[in-house]
C-alpha cells in the first residue's frame, strides 16, 4: 500500500524590472506498507518467511530565488532552500525459518529478530534539517551564443533499510553535495545547428551507497566519506541538408569513492581485485561508482523525403556506446561489464502530417551481447541485454 501527498505554494514577482524574485513553501507526506514473502525454492516450495514493514516520510521546506539583470547581456540568479525531512520505519511482523541464526530454534520471530540487532531495535526515526543554495550567471555574447556558470549545493535525507533474514537494519545518514559547472549554448548555420557543451565537477560528502549481495543475500546501506566526479558533456544537432538531421552526444564522467576505511562484503565465487581487510571484505577506496561508465557516446541520423500532401518516406538510425563499468562497489574480474555498442534502424512512411505511421524496425541490429548487471551472493549470475529484434509497427494519432 502506498500513498503520497504533496503541495507547493509559490509567490513570484511579475514585471519588467531588473530584479525579479519568487518564494514559496513545499510540503510532502508519504506512507507505505510493504509485505515480503520468502519461499523454499530448493525443496518444498512452501512459504518459509514473511515480513511486513511500514515507513512514513514527512518533509517540508521554504525556498526563495532572485534574478538580477545586471545588464542587457548579463544575468545573475541566487536561490536558497531550508528543508526538514523526517522518516519513521517500523517492522510490524516478521518470521523466518530460513538462513538466520535463530533457525536453530525452529522459527525466527519478531522478538528473536530484534535480539539480533546491535541495539535491539528494529525501527528507525531519523530527522534531518539542511540549508542549501545555488548561484549562477548567464552572459549573452550575442543573439546566438550564451555562456553560463553555476555553483550549487544539494542534499538527500537519511535512508533506511529494514532488517531481514540476511542483514541487520541499516541507516545511511544524510548526504550533501557541492557542484560546479560551466559551458556554452550556441545556435549557428542560420539556426540549422545547435551546440551545447559543458564541464562539471562535484563532491558528495557522506554519499549514501547500497552494498548488495556478497557471500549472503544482504542489502546494507552505508555512507562513504566522500565521492568526487568530474567530466564534460557535449550535444550537437544539425540539419546537414534540408532532409538530413544528425545528432551527436558524448560525455566523460570520472567518479571516485574516497574513503580509506570503507569495506564491503564480496562475491561468493569471483575474483576480487581490490585489497581485502582482516575480515575478508574489499576496501573500495579509489573505486568508481557502480554502473558509471567513463565514456558514453550516441549518434543518430534521420533522412526524410516528403512525397506531397503531408506524407513522408524516412530512414532513421541510432547508435549508442558505453565504456566498461563495474556492477558493484568492489571491483572483480567477473562482475565487470565490457564496453558495448548497440544500434537501431527504422524505415517508414507517415502521412497526414505524421498522424499515421507504418515502419519496419530493428533493435540491436548487430546482435551485440553484453552483460548489464549481476547477482553475486550465490553464483556467477549475469543479466544480459535484449537480443536482436525485428518487427513491423503501425501508429495512429488521435
Amino acid at each position: 500500500e502506498h500513498s503520497q501527498w504533496t503541495q507547493e505554494f509559490r509567490n513570484e514577482s511579475k514585471g519588467d524590472a531588473a530584479v525579479n524574485w519568487q518564494a514559496g513553501v513545499f510540503f510532502f507526506k508519504e506512507d507505505y506498507k510493504v509485505e515480503s514473502f520468502s519461499y523454499d525454492t530448493l525443496f518444498t516450495q512452501s512459504l518459509d518467511g514473511y515480513q511486513r514493514i511500514r515507513q512514513t516520510n514527512d518533509s517540508w521546506a521554504v525556498f526563495g530565488a532572485t534574478t538580477w539583470d545586471v545588464s542587457p547581456d548579463f544575468e545573475v540568479r541566487v536561490g536558497a532552500r531550508y528543508t526538514v525531512d523526517k522518516k519513521d520505519l517500523t517492522v510490524e511482523d516478521y518470521w523466518n525459518t530460513g538462513f538466520v541464526p535463530c533457525v536453530l530454534l525452529g522459527k525466527c520471530t519478531l522478538a528473536q529478530l530484534a535480539a539480533q540487532e546491535p541495539d535491539g531495535d528494529l525501527s528507525a526515526s531519523p530527522e534531518d534539517k539542511k540549508f542549501s543554495w545555488d548561484l549562477s550567471g548567464t552572459w549573452k555574447l550575442n543573439e546566438d551564443v550564451n555562456f553560463y556558470a553555476r555553483v550549487a549545493t544539494g542534499y538527500r535525507g537519511s535512508s533506511i533499510q529494514s532488517a531481514g533474514a540476511f542483514n541487520a537494519k541499516s541507516v545511511a545518514g544524510p548526504e550533501t553535495s557541492t557542484s560546479f559547472d560551466m559551458g556554452i549554448k550556441a545556435d549557428f548555420w542560420d539556426n540549422r545547428a545547435r551546440l551545447n557543451a559543458g564541464v562539471f565537477y562535484y563532491e558528495i560528502k557522506d554519499q549514501q551507497l547500497t552494498a548488495v549481495g556478497g557471500a549472503f543475500n544482504a542489502n546494507i546501506l552505508l555512507n562513504a566519506d566522500k565521492t568526487v566526479g568530474k567530466g564534460f558533456e557535449l550535444d550537437f544537432q544539425a540539419y546537414l541538408t534540408d532532409h538530413l538531421l544528425v545528432t551527436l552526444g558524448t560525455g566523460y564522467n570520472d567518479t571516485e569513492i574516497q574513503d580509506k576505511n570503507l569495506s564491503v562484503s564480496v562475491c561468493a565465487q569471483c575474483t576480487v581485485t581490490d585489497p581485502l581487510d582482516s575480515f575478508g571484505k574489499a576496501l573500495i577506496d579509489g573505486n568508481s561508482l557502480p554502473q558509471a561508465p567513463k565514456w558514453t557516446h550516441n549518434v543518430t541520423a534521420r533522412w526524410g523525403m516528403p512525397t506531397g500532401d503531408g506524407a513522408e518516406f524516412y530512414v532513421f538510425t541510432d547508435w549508442v556506446y558505453r565504456s566498461e563499468v563495474n556492477f558493484f562497489l568492489y571491483d572483480s574480474v567477473e562482475f565487470t561489464g565490457k564496453s558495448m555498442v548497440e544500434g537501431g534502424l527504422r524505415v517508414g512512411y507517415n502521412w497526414e502530417n505524421g498522424k499515421y505511421d507504418v515502419a519496419l524496425y530493428g533493435r540491436n541490429i548487430t546482435n551485440e551481447l553484453a552483460i548489464l548487471s549481476g547477482i553475486d551472493f550465490n553464483n556467477l549470475t549475469g543479466m544480459v541485454n535484449e537480443p536482436r529484434t525485428v518487427g513491423v509497427e503501425f501508429k495512429a494519432g488521435f
